[in-house]
């Protein structure tokens, strides 16, 4: 083992320290040393990215889980709410659709237009804060005057 060794170190070495082409080997070695470490230290920072990105994931997720309860809004508020952040973008008069709420749960009462916009509507409800249920009563009424 020992005498297989020694052998090995002394090959290596007068390879590398050949008056012909040793020179020329010793940068080889060197160049592809370092192209070595530099792909090493890439794949490092790219594994470190990947980590914190997943670290940053899990702590939204805990940060979206530990969140507090909102807070029970009155229905008064609830309705005002409602129709500014529902109804804002809706092609719906407040004058043809009824809004109430009763203990977080608002009532859509009224005509609207089209299925799309009854749709829209009560989707829009059911994602403002505080909403609890939609109970939809609305009535789809063309929009031809011949009907």
């Amino acid at each position: 083992m020992r005498s297989t060794r020694a052998f090995l170190i002394g090959a290596g070495t007068a390879f590398l320290l050949d008056p012909r082409q040793g020179r020329r080997r010793r940068h080889v070695l060197r160049d592809r040393s370092l192209a070595l470490v530099r792909r090493g230290s890439r794949l490092g920072v790219r594994k470190a990215r990947f980590a914190g990105g997943h670290a940053r994931g899990a702590v939204a997720l805990s940060k979206r889980l530990l969140r507090r309860p909102e807070r029970v809004t009155d229905d008064a508020t609830l309705v005002q709410r409602i129709r500014s952040e529902a109804f804002r973008g809706a092609d719906v008069s407040t004058r043809d659709v009824d809004l109430r709420v009763e203990d977080g749960v608002a009532i859509l009462r009224g005509s609207v237009s089209g299925r799309e916009t009854a749709d829209g509507l009560v989707s829009r409800t059911a994602k403002v804060s505080g909403v609890r249920e939609v109970a939809a009563m609305l009535r789809v009424t063309s929009g031809d005057p011949a009907s």
